[in-house]
């Protein structure tokens, strides 16, 4: 039965994301840590000249001191995530010491926000989650204790507490954003953009993985590497956007014709590999013709009006070296002596 695939039904699926590494948030600290070192020289500097106990000051100055002592070590490639812990701990402590104070009891609950902040920006979702909500406790705490010390109203306690718990769904909000992109940018490492087929990058391991189990348990694996007989002539006539296009389709028709353990990947250009385990060479064959005669009768209507149909011409090869290149170079001379005997033709390595 002939199917009919209208270009509207097509999307590729390409994403441009870029990934938090170590290496960028070694790029970030060197901007925080001497910032933060800033803010902490200007509130010493205020508690120098305010009339606050001295120690506030030299805790500030300790603050500036750590903050400029980190940048110092960023630079020499140290783990940034330790040092982030080490910023993180710091400010905790800050902010603890400065609830004992009614004159930085503000930049106290100010310092407070940015632990949530701190740790979702640079920590692992479910590190950021138990120290924000362990610090939320202990932030609860101190406020609830203000309040029964009549250092605070009721009202400006809750109006803390509440700007605290918001502050950590908006930094968990944004820390999810960042994780999916980072999620995104492994699949694209091992996604085709336009067919959404593995590539060559991310069949490897799964061809390793595969000839190795049969291998151990004496099973039949074969590779079949096929090719779109005339692609160029497809995109000379109708232009690259139909050639894209076509690709799509023939994505969806191996996908849609393929068993659930079988592999598919687009290694190349119109070349498509698919790995077929617990699969001999014959049944490997009877798979291929069934494949060949289920793309001919596919067809491809452009926005012009336009039907586009195609062949394909195919090599198959049993895995015997688990080694990819070699194999691959198997099919890959069954493929090309099958397209010198013309279109849509199928060779044995």
């Amino acid at each position: 039965m002939a199917t009919l695939i209208k270009s509207t039904q097509l999307e590729s699926s390409n994403f441009a994301y870029i990934e938090l590494s170590e290496k960028t948030l070694q790029k970030q600290l060197t901007i925080l840590f001497p910032f933060s070192g800033m803010i902490c020289a200007i509130i010493a500097f205020t508690y120098f000249v305010s009339n606050v106990p001295v120690n506030f000051t030299f805790s500030a100055v300790i603050g500036m001191v750590i903050c400029y002592t980190l940048s110092v070590i960023n630079r020499y490639k140290i783990n940034p995530y330790l040092l982030i812990w080490v910023f993180i701990f710091s400010t905790t402590a800050a902010c603890a010491l400065g609830f004992y104070a009614d004159s930085s009891r503000h930049i106290s609950n100010t310092i407070g926000l940015t632990i949530p902040l701190l740790c979702f920006f640079a920590l692992q979702q479910k590190y950021a989650w138990w120290y924000s909500s362990l610090f939320g406790c202990f932030y609860i705490v101190l406020g609830v204790a203000e309040v029964s010390d009549k250092q605070l109203q009721i009202t400006e306690a809750l109006q803390n507490i509440s700007a605290y718990s918001i502050v950590v769904i908006m930094a968990y909000l944004l820390a999810r954003h960042r994780n999916e992109a980072i999620a995104r940018v492994k699949q694209t490492a091992t996604t085709d953009f336009l067919t959404g087929l593995h590539n060559r990058s991310g069949l490897l391991p799964i061809y390793q993985s595969e000839s190795a189990r049969s291998q151990r348990y004496l099973r039949d694996f074969s590779m079949l590497v096929l090719d779109i007989d005339g692609f160029k002539a497809i995109n000379d006539r109708y232009g690259l956007h139909a050639g894209d296009q076509v690709l799509m389709m023939l994505a969806k028709c191996l996908r849609e014709n393929t068993r659930k353990g079988d592999h598919l990947a687009r290694i190349g250009g119109e070349e498509f590999c698919l790995l077929l385990p617990e699969t001999d060479i014959i049944a490997a064959e009877e798979f291929a013709s069934h494949l060949k005669d289920e793309i001919a009768s596919w067809s491809l209507e452009l926005e012009s009006g336009h039907k586009v149909s195609i062949t394909v011409s195919i090599g198959i090869t049993p895995i015997e070296f688990q080694e990819y290149s070699f194999d691959y170079m198997k099919a890959d001379s069954a493929l090309h002596r099958a397209k010198s005997w013309g279109r849509s033709q199928i060779a044995i390595s």
